[in-house]
Parts: C-alpha cells; sequence; structure tokens
C-alpha cells in the first residue's frame, strides 16, 4: 500500500491574500507557479561546482550526505534577481516579517519601518541514505519565545522570519522532502514536536514552500538509492537582527557594487530604520562607493527631522 501522505494547501502565486491566509491559518504553504523551469535550471546550473565542492557535514545540523552551496545571493545572479527580490516575497515578508514601532522624538511622534533583509540564503542537496533532520524551529537561532496561541488564533508580528524553499527537482516523500507540521506556528515553546504530526512539502518544478520561522520541520529523509533532492533556500529576518549569514565577508565590494539596487538593499547593505547596520554614519552601500562628496553627514532616516514647531 503506497504511503498515505497529508497535504498542505495548495496556493497559486497570483492569489497573494489567499496565501497570507494559510500562513496565518497553518503557517506553512506550497505556492503554485512561483517560478518557471528556465530559472530554477539558470539557478541549479549556478549551484552545482560549489555543490560538488562541499565537504561532508561533521555534526548534528545536516546527515553527511547533504551538500550546500552558501552565498546563494552572491553566487547566483539568477537567485539573486529573480528570487530573492521576487514581489511577491517582498509581499509576504512585508506581511509577516517587517516591524514597525511609533516613538517620541521631541514633541515629534515618528513610525519607523525596520524592513525584512535575507538572514541566509543557501542550496542544500540531500543525498541517497540520509536520515531525517531533528523536528526544529528555523528561529531558534533568535532566541525566540513563543506563547501558545492554539485558543487565540495568530497574532501578526509574532515571528521574526519567514522562509522559502525552491525546489531544483521534484521533491517527494522517497527523496527528500521538508517534513513540516502545519499550525506548529501557534505551539508554545514548551510543546515538543512529534514525527507522526509531519506532512510532507512535495512540490513540482516552479513550486516553492513558504513557512514562518516558528512552523516546526525538517529536512527528510532520502530513501532512494540513486535521486538527490536539491532545494534553493531563502530565509528572511527582521532588519535589526543579526543576520545568520555573515555576507559582508564573503563578497568583493566590486561585485556587490554590480548588484541591483534591489538586491543590495534585502541582502543588507543597508540601514534598517532608524540607524541600524551604518558604516561611518553612511549606508553600507554608499560606503562602499566612497560616497563622501557632501560636506557634511545626514540623518539615515529622513524622518527623524524635527516638525517645523521643533525647528
Amino acid at each position: 500500500m503506497p504511503h498515505a501522505l497529508p497535504q498542505l494547501q495548495r496556493i497559486d502565486r497570483f492569489e497573494p491574500t489567499k496565501i497570507i491566509q494559510a500562513i496565518i491559518d497553518d503557517g506553512c504553504c506550497i505556492i503554485k507557479n512561483f517560478t518557471d523551469k528556465e530559472t530554477v535550471d539558470a539557478v541549479n546550473a549556478d549551484t552545482r561546482p560549489y555543490l560538488d565542492a562541499d565537504k561532508p557535514w561533521k555534526g548534528d545540523l545536516y546527515p553527511p550526505e547533504t551538500r550546500r552551496c552558501t552565498n546563494l545571493g552572491g553566487r547566483s545572479v539568477n537567485a539573486r534577481e529573480k528570487w530573492i527580490i521576487d514581489p511577491l516575497i517582498r509581499q509576504l515578508t512585508a506581511t509577516f516579517v517587517d516591524k514597525t514601532t511609533q516613538n517620541y522624538y521631541g514633541l515629534t511622534k515618528h513610525t519607523y519601518t525596520s524592513e525584512a533583509v535575507v538572514s541566509v540564503a543557501l542550496t542544500m542537496e540531500i543525498g541517497p541514505g540520509a536520515k531525517a533532520q531533528r523536528l526544529h524551529r528555523d528561529d531558534k537561532n533568535y532566541h525566540m519565545d513563543h506563547e501558545d496561541q492554539t485558543e487565540t488564533g495568530y497574532r501578526l508580528g509574532s515571528d521574526v522570519e519567514l522562509a522559502f524553499l525552491i525546489p531544483g527537482v521534484k521533491t517527494t516523500f522517497e527523496n527528500g522532502a521538508t517534513q513540516a507540521i502545519p499550525g506548529s506556528h501557534l505551539w508554545g515553546s514548551d510543546r515538543a514536536p512529534k514525527v507522526e504530526e509531519v506532512c510532507y512539502a512535495e512540490m513540482d518544478v516552479g513550486d516553492a514552500f513558504v513557512m514562518l520561522g516558528g512552523t516546526y520541520h525538517a529536512g527528510g529523509a532520502n530513501i532512494t538509492q540513486n535521486e538527490k533532492r536539491t532545494v534553493h533556500g531563502l530565509f528572511y529576518v527582521r532588519g535589526y537582527m543579526r543576520q545568520e549569514e555573515n555576507i559582508y565577508l564573503v563578497n568583493k565590494p566590486e561585485d556587490v557594487l554590480t548588484w541591483s539596487p534591489e538586491a543590495q538593499k534585502v541582502l543588507g547593505y543597508s540601514v534598517s530604520s532608524p540607524n541600524i547596520g551604518f558604516a561611518d554614519f553612511r549606508r553600507p552601500i554608499d560606503y562602499l562607493r566612497g560616497d563622501t562628496t557632501d560636506d557634511f553627514i545626514g540623518d539615515l532616516d529622513p524622518s527623524q527631522e524635527p516638525s517645523k514647531s521643533e525647528a
């Protein structure tokens, strides 16, 4: 008898309202028609040399049969300029990750929004024989304390991270499709995940799996003899938090200057409102350009300017 697999919600990318509601309800879903096969093939080709050169992992995070390509934004122009800055991703990160607060600066009430940035972007390839990861929440890196929301329903703003997994090949239960527990984003920190609660993010090329940082998940076991399960992962976090991958050390400034302004911003070469992340009191990308032409240095966030009554 074939293995009975629970189903995740599957929603077309052109129905963003339904995608947002699915994330609110389940903490995750599969986005159909997220991308096209040509782009997937291009990113697969961009990452192949790095996957082939990677070494086995010795530790608990990945099984030794897994290979990785880090710095995906720097190494794949296709991933960077087509996926990382995708308008749908921006709409979803604005909904679930961005943080807006209001504070008085003198007598003027100011609004500050810290926009999401890429915490880490990498490719993960699970080889035959790999065991499943242990179920986990990705926002463990940010020491998140989760309150139980199973009775109240999900509260927007209670997560700091949103991830997208884009398959490089068709993902199946057999070759290690991602395990996920819909609804686990509502659990308090004291509830442990169980393997029998998972469903599998089986996807076709062109799909994407989106999940909150508080959703329990894990890379699945690859029980095939000769299939490799390749997935490209984009993980976004609030702009005032430290990025998981130190992208500034692994990319040359002259390369970063060739990126689109949108990619430069979301990959961290920007300032999180009002003042986080400056370089010599300039935006990092202006610092890389050597932009010192002005005779003065101004506020990094124009919204800090005083009201006319205070000027």
